[in-house]
Formats: structure tokens, sequence, C-alpha cells
């Protein structure tokens, strides 16, 4: 070896080392006991860890390709994507995700694979879209003619459909290959005023690692919901595999369904009308006795529980297990806000003995006046207060 060679070596060597030390110290420290979900539990890789921590408002479930072709057994690709599918539970933790974002009131997106008969005259193709031109995949007679996709294999997965038909979701205009760069997903994206992006969908390293990678590179922040997606397994050829390394390589993060769960509901932020800087809930009384006593019972600093940012007081453990076995159950209805202020879509405060049952939930009003005008129309106050309440949280919510 030459004496410059060594030189070099040596200087390769020497700026290497620290790196790989720094990183492994700060992977060990980030990520310890950390699992991610890829054919079973696995510890993850001593790489860093950027993290997504969601705004409220700045984020939206994305999820791709969520039709019958690929999530249906009787899809035209169960036979390749079926085994991975199932291994991850796949249907059932995008129908989680879906469920989770509606009640967090984020914002979802949809992006479709759909093809219309000009695209299968394209003069080249590659792989894997031969083979789907070949067996029909996604079709549709054509973007202005929705004739015959019901329950057809560029149909939704009829399970979601609740989710997808609510007339909030935004379907994007489909994508031709696997990326978005086809379609307006990062167009929808910024009209939303959104900037974070939390993915799931089919298929792991076709569609779903294309939107990463393009979504990556128009600047938004990605986290890949790794066990909501699946692949092609084949002799040689494990899609998810080789999915589920880029995702961890170059996403923000990774997520088994239940922290994406987790996370997004944590994003919700709260709006619930506490005592000053104590946070206690319903002035100290203990809300399950509202329930089963004539006149409600203080609670004890002692006997405390945490729910949607209140510390609620109980006057037994009893009591308090039996708030947290249905916490939503025995708190009151809209963040314990006046009822007939929301009605109008105002927050009140209340007056703890204006308290009532009805239709086995508790609702509070900001005095004796304002409790007979509630109950003067109690079914449509209700109504007008359940309508008034998304709004009322989302401009609220800390």
């Amino acid at each position: 070896m030459t004496r410059n060679n060594l030189t070099f070596s040596v200087l390769t060597i020497c700026a290497i080392a620290p790196l790989t030390a720094l990183a492994q110290r700060d992977a060990q420290d980030d990520h310890a006991g950390h699992i991610h979900y890829i054919n079973g539990p696995r510890a993850d890789a001593l790489i860093p860890r950027p993290g997504v921590e969601l705004r409220r408002g700045g984020f939206a479930l994305l999820v791709i390709d969520p039709q019958a072709d690929f999530l249906s057994p009787e899809g035209v690709t169960w036979g390749v994507v079926g085994e991975s599918v199932t291994e991850n539970n796949t249907v059932e933790n995008i129908e989680r995700l879906f469920r989770a974002a509606n009640d967090a009131g984020a914002r979802v997106f949809v992006s479709p694979h759909y093809y219309y008969p000009h695209d299968h005259t394209w003069r080249f193709e590659g792989a894997l879209e031969t083979l789907m031109h070949d067996i029909n995949m996604f079709h549709r007679d054509g973007p202005l003619d929705t004739g015959g996709i019901d329950g057809s294999g560029a149909d939704w997965l009829d399970r979601y459909k609740p989710y997808i038909n609510d007339g909030r979701t935004v379907v994007v205009s489909p994508h031709k290959v696997y990326g978005s760069d086809s379609n307006d997903l990062a167009l929808q994206l910024r009209k939303a005023g959104i900037d974070q992006v939390v993915i799931a969908g089919m298929s792991a390293n076709l569609c779903v690692e294309s939107h990463m990678r393009n979504l990556i590179e128009e600047g938004f922040e990605v986290a890949v919901v790794s066990d909501a997606t699946a692949a092609a397994k084949l002799p040689g050829y494990d899609g998810f595999e080789a999915a589920f390394v880029n995702f961890r390589m170059i996403a923000s993060d990774v997520w088994s369904t239940d922290e994406a769960v987790g996370r997004i509901g944590a994003a919700r932020g709260e709006l619930v009308n506490v005592s000053g800087a104590s946070g206690i809930g319903l002035d100290g009384f203990d809300p399950v006795s509202f329930f089963e006593s004539e006149t409600p019972v203080n609670g004890s600093p002692m006997i405390r529980a945490e729910h949607a940012g209140a510390t609620y007081l109980f006057a037994t453990e009893r009591s308090r297990d039996k708030f947290l076995a249905s916490p939503d159950r025995y708190a009151p209805q809209y963040g314990g806000f006046c009822s007939y202020g929301v009605s109008i879509n105002v927050l009140l405060p209340v007056d703890i003995t204006t308290a009532q049952i009805r239709n086995d939930k508790l609702y509070l009003n900001v005095n004796a006046a304002i409790l007979e005008k509630f109950n003067a129309d109690f079914e449509g106050s209700v109504s007008r207060a359940d309508g008034n309440w998304p709004g009322l949280f989302e401009a609220h919510a800390e």
C-alpha cells in the first residue's frame, strides 16, 4: 500500500468511526425497546428515527388503493398478496386507522388506482403494469362512467365504504402507475393545509412506497404504518420485506397500527370545562354518582382518574373503576360545558345543580332558567348541540 493510500484509509476510518458510534449511541437512546412489525416483532435498526409529532389540523391519514382487487379473497391479486395481507392483519388494521381518524376528526385522503380503456393501449409498460393490465385489475369503463364499479375489483372494500363515502373523505384523482406524480394528491393536501401524512394501504413496495417517496420529495413529513399494508410474496421475492427496509430508511417514522391509533387519538386535542389550573372536572363531584344517586357526591382528592383532558375525583375506588371501564358513558356531554350554550354554538360555564341524566347521558347547564329552556325542546336542543360540538371542538380544542 502506498503512503497516499495509507493516509487516505486512516483518514476514512477516523471519519467513519465516530459517525458510526454516534449513530449507534443515538439509536440506542432513541429506540431502546422499540418494536416494529414485519413478519412478527422485530427489534428496531440502529439508525436515527426522527419521529413525527402529529399536529392537530396539520396531518392527514392517506389510504392508498383500499380496493377489492387487493384486499378481498375474491380480488384478482389475492393469490400473491393474500398471505402478506393475512399475516399483517392488513384489512382490519386499515379499518382501525379509518376509525381512529374519524374519532379524532382528522382529515382522510384516499388515492385510488383505476385503469380506463385508453390505459390499456399504452405502448410500453413495466413488469407489474403488464400483469395488472393482463388480469384487468382496477378496471373501469371510463372516467365519466361509474356503472359497474359497485362490487367490482375496482370498488372499495365493503367494510371501508362508511368511512370513505362519508362526505368528508377526499378521494383524489387516480394514480396511473404507482406514485402520486400522476394525480392531484399533493395539491389537495396543500390546499387543506396538510404537511404531515400518515400512510397506509396497498401495495407496500409499489404504490405505498412510491407515494411515500413522492410526498417526501414534495416536502411532506411522512410516517408509514407498516402493518396496515402488505405486498406480493413470490418464490425468492418478498415485496413487503423490500418495502419495509425503505420505509425505515426513508420515512420520518414507521409505526405499528397500535402506535398510529394512539398518536392519531392524542393529536385530537381536548376541549373540557375544568376548574382552573387544577384541571378538576365536574367541580370535584364523582361523575358516577350522578348516575347512581339522587344527589351527586363529592369525590376524594386521593381517588382520581384522568380522561379527555380532565381529572375526575371519586368517592370510592369502586366508582373510579366503573368510570375507567366506560369513561365516555359517565363523562358529561360536550366536555362539561353548558348544553344549551353548545346548542346555540357558544361555550358557557355550568352550575352543577342543573345536572340531569337523560337517555343515560349527563347534561349540565349554566343556570336553572337556561336548563328550563334546554328541556323545553330537549330533543331539538340535543340535536343542535350534537351538530355544533364538532365545530366548537375544532375551533377551541387545545
